[in-house]
């Protein structure tokens, strides 16, 4: 008994229960450890879990007829899903990944900006800037500033740096040669290591296969270690084989992604537009708006742009766990993606395939027989056509040649080097050298631009010589309209009173422009009177309507704009964002007028002044000591008693502009800011500038700013000009458009619709457009009617006649004929803009044209071009009743 209570004392009671706990904790941490060890190692491993994005459906864009014009598609993908576990074996998963996609003749995503073979960057874009600011996106997301930063800024962060030192920080990065940066990435990413270790050659193509997919991760890293793609869009059976070989592909996933499809590649393309990854510089604008910023694709350009938060769904989402291997193992939670809206548009396709193929044909022949009328035409590479309904505003076609297929950015592999090259970085010296141009030919139209930072072979396209595929020239392009203006001219000199139906005119081929006879290569007509006028665009008639325009109205020179505006052809200054209301992106050109004068000549003669003072020949062709007005990298960072050498420069072009526009001129103000300007730029150093210098720069800034860039803003003839569609008069064809609806609809301007409705995914309509009217102008029937009357007249036995030999149906129109640069053309390389505006039938219009050629030499030739958009838009009745033979091939549906 004794024994027992010695042994039983508290001491050992402590002891056993102290035992029996650490066996309790000892056995536990053993099953945590050992026997679930794996399973607790990846659930604390954050890359376990994965946030799976599930892309909404983009919604649908239909014709006016529900015809799908861009779909969506399920995609088969290969992704590949970083954990420690697949990352042991990457290299050896990859070189069998990519075994299969060769043998199945499958191609590996490729959005990698950096390329080789040679070493360079091609971003989705030709804007220099923005080459500049995604450049620097891409070395920044990289890290290539770290070492620049703790070297040359004492390891400061970016964001404590001062604009100079931002400046020279950037600068710093965009001088580290592409080269350079692949070979640092190589490094860094370990992929000659790599390559070794799975007896892979180290050649530079297979260095960038696997580079693509390291860079991926490292990227991806940033937003959760998301999957990187590696192969999208390939095919089923492919994508099978992939399936059954899982098990000894650590990482790799099948997975089905939507893809924008367009069925009929492209047609509309000027209407579609197309969509895009988002790039790296706008990821933060759209992750806070819950994009994915790492899948997600968002419209670029035309309705899929103008519509992006309506087409654009609400994506959904899966938190899963995943093993060793990638695998989803367990799904935590689950979020619906919500399909986009559907939009329908106000586009009959069959009259845009009709209208781009007219356009086409009429291009292919213009080239083919390469002048017309003394006009070269081998370069009509570029076209534009609009069609209206003109009782409701609507745009039933508008085609911008040579268009895109919408395709190529919208597959998911990335653009080819092709088509980068085709869409974005055009080589012309290399194109020019194509059509047999000399080197000063080259060197003239296509100057080095010098604007890109270290460049020294990208060539710029002054005179807009080669077509661009993206651009619009439907509702971008601003061109002259040349004598399709007269008909405006003619309701603004009627309605005013200025003219009547009988007032006459002794047309010899000449005006007198103010104290200036202005003569034309046009026929003499003789004595007519307003509708004669406009069916043979007589020019001397209508600078003789702005004439007594002009003296009717008290000289008010913006008399005659004052009527455009009416119809859209401009708008006053004081508007604010005026336009033709449509939902694409649009330029929108001004009529001649006062304020807008000043400002576009304050501009030109700035232009033209620093040219003088950077050549050191003066306008009337003195020679002058050479002087830099133009802005420079490194102003802002050169002080002369406190002013910076950018400030300066400012001063003195400020001054300039204030002079051509109200002809106020001081030469001791513009002594004394030369002086400034050559004391603190570096580049003056050591030079004397006499006071004979100075007054000989002063006395050529007055000659060019007010002897004639001020004393022109107050003469008649920019009027008279203005009246036969020259001088400032600049529309879009889609303004042009807009304007003969007006006029034939009797004066109401409606706003120019492009979007039909919107419906949700159910077919429940959200919105539908109606018609609005933007303005109503005066017009009478009698003013109507004549003006129509010469239109009508120019169809049948006036300047179109040509082209509508044999068309029953009747209508009326205006060709019109416009100088590209009446001074250089010919050494540009540039012809005759070919336009046309109409209408039909001629009795009671339902659809107003526009038709312009680039380089098309005549009107007549954008006539024929408005003759097969009558052909598509009445095909039904001109078979049924007039057993018509079509110019271009209707039956033929445009390939789905």
């Amino acid at each position: 008994m004794k024994w027992s209570k010695k042994i039983l004392n508290r001491y050992t009671v402590l002891l056993l229960i102290m035992l029996i706990l650490f066996s309790v904790l000892g056995a536990k941490l053993y099953y945590l450890q050992v026997s679930r060890g794996d399973y607790y190692s990846d659930s604390a491993n954050t890359k376990s879990h994965k946030l799976i994005t599930v892309q909404a459906p983009r919604g649908f864009i239909k014709d006016k007829n529900g015809v799908d014009l861009a779909t969506d598609v399920q995609s088969y993908n290969i992704t590949y899903t970083n954990t420690d576990e697949s990352e042991k074996t990457l290299f050896q998963t990859l070189q069998k990944v990519f075994k299969i996609l060769d043998e199945n003749k499958e191609s590996q995503d490729d959005n990698f900006e950096l390329k080789i073979n040679p070493y360079r960057f091609e971003f989705s874009t030709s804007d220099a800037t923005e080459i500049q600011t995604l450049q620097l996106r891409f070395l920044k997301d990289r890290g290539f500033q770290d070492n620049i930063l703790k070297k040359d800024f004492k390891g400061k962060k970016e964001a404590d740096l001062t604009d100079s030192e931002k400046a020279k920080l950037n600068d710093k990065l965009l001088k580290l040669t592409p080269e350079y940066i692949y070979n640092e990435l190589i490094k860094e990413y370990g992929i000659i290591k790599g390559l070794k270790s799975i007896n892979v050659q180290t050649t530079p193509e297979n260095i960038r296969r696997y580079l693509l997919i390291k860079d991926g991760i490292k990227m991806n890293s940033f937003s959760g270690y998301k999957p990187v793609d590696i192969a999208s869009n390939i095919s089923k059976n492919t994508s099978l084989i992939f399936a059954q070989r899982l098990f000894e592909l650590p990482g790799i996933n099948v997975d089905n992604k939507s893809m924008r499809k367009y069925p009929y590649g492209q047609l509309a393309s000027s209407v579609l537009g197309y969509i895009s990854k988002i790039n790296s510089d706008d990821e933060e604008k759209y992750s806070e708006k819950g994009y994915d910023t790492s899948s997600d694709y968002i419209g670029i350009s035309g309705i899929e742009a103008a519509l992006e938060s309506k087409l654009k769904g609400d994506n959904g989402g899966k938190v899963v766990q995943v093993d060793k291997q990638g695998r989803v193992t367990n799904e935590l939670a689950t979020r619906e993606a919500a399909p986009g809206n559907n939009v329908q548009l106000t586009i009959d396709v069959n009259l845009q395939y009709a209208a781009e193929q007219a356009l086409k044909k009429e291009m292919a022949y213009l080239q083919s027989t390469g002048s017309i009328g003394g006009q070269t035409t081998t370069n009509a590479t570029r076209g534009a056509a609009v069609v209206v309904d003109v009782h409701t505003g609507n745009v039933l076609a508008l085609v911008s040649l040579p268009g895109f297929d919408p395709n190529d950015f919208s597959n998911p592999k990335g653009l080819t080097d092709a088509t980068i090259q085709k869409y974005f970085n055009d080589d012309y010296e290399q194109m020019a050298k194509a059509q047999n141009m000399s080197q000063s030919v080259i060197d003239f139209r296509f100057p080095i631009d010098t604007s890109i930072k270290g460049n020294t072979t990208i060539r710029r396209d002054r005179y807009d010589y080669f077509p661009k595929p993206l651009y619009n020239y439907a509702t971008m392009s601003l061109i002259p309209p040349g004598s399709t203006f007269k008909p405006l001219t003619a309701v603004a000199g009627l309605e005013n009173g200025a003219i009547d139906e009988n007032t006459p005119y002794n047309d010899q081929n000449q005006f007198d422009i103010g104290g200036k006879i202005e003569k034309f290569t046009d026929a003499v007509n003789g004595e007519l009177s307003v509708v004669r006028a406009l069916q043979v665009s007589s020019n001397p008639f209508f600078m003789y309507t702005a004439q007594r325009l002009l003296d009717k109205n008290n000289n008010n020179l913006d008399i005659l704009a004052q009527y455009a505006w009416g119809f859209g052809l401009g708008a006053d200054p004081k508007e604010t964002n005026p336009g033709t209301g449509i939902e694409i992106s649009e330029s929108f050109g001004q009529v001649y007028n006062t304020v807008s004068q000043k400002k576009i000549s304050s501009a030109q003669y700035l232009l033209s002044i620093e040219q003088d003072l950077n050549t050191g020949i003066s306008s009337k062709g003195i020679k002058l000591q050479q002087v830099d007005l133009y802005d420079r990298d490194g102003d802002d960072i050169i002080v002369y008693k406190d002013k910076k050498l950018s400030e300066i420069k400012k001063e003195i072009k400020d001054d300039i502009t204030d002079s051509v526009r109200n002809g106020t001129f001081s030469v001791n103000n513009y002594k004394k800011l030369l002086k400034e300007l050559i004391a603190a730029d570096p580049k003056y150093s050591g030079k004397n500038f006499s006071d004979t210098d100075l007054s000989n720069i002063v006395a050529d800034i007055n000659d060019r700013a007010i002897a004639s860039g001020n004393w022109e803003l107050s003469r008649r003839f920019n009027v008279y000009h203005a009246a036969i569609g020259q001088g400032m008069d600049t529309f879009t064809p889609l303004q042009l458009a807009g304007y003969v609806s007006t006029l034939v609809n009797g004066g109401t301007r409606y706003k120019l619709n492009l979007l039909g409705k919107i419906t949700d995914a159910t077919g429940k309509i959200i919105y539908e457009t109606k018609p609005e009217v933007l303005d109503k102008v005066q017009i009478s029937q009698k003013t109507r009617n004549l003006v129509m009357q010469g239109m009508n007249d120019v169809t049948q036995q006036g300047t179109a006649a040509q082209a509508f030999v044999g068309f029953p149906l009747q209508t009326g129109g205006k060709t019109g004929t416009a100088q590209f640069n009446a001074d250089l053309q010919y050494q540009e390389g540039r012809s005759d803009y070919g336009i046309y505006v109409g209408y039909a039938p001629k009795d009671d219009p339902q659809i107003a044209v526009s038709v312009a050629i680039f380089d098309g030499g005549a009107g007549v030739e954008a006539a024929k071009v408005a003759k097969g958009i009558y052909e598509g838009y009445f095909k039904d009745e001109l078979q049924k009743k007039y057993n018509y033979n079509f110019d271009i091939d209707l039956n033929t549906k445009p390939e789905n």
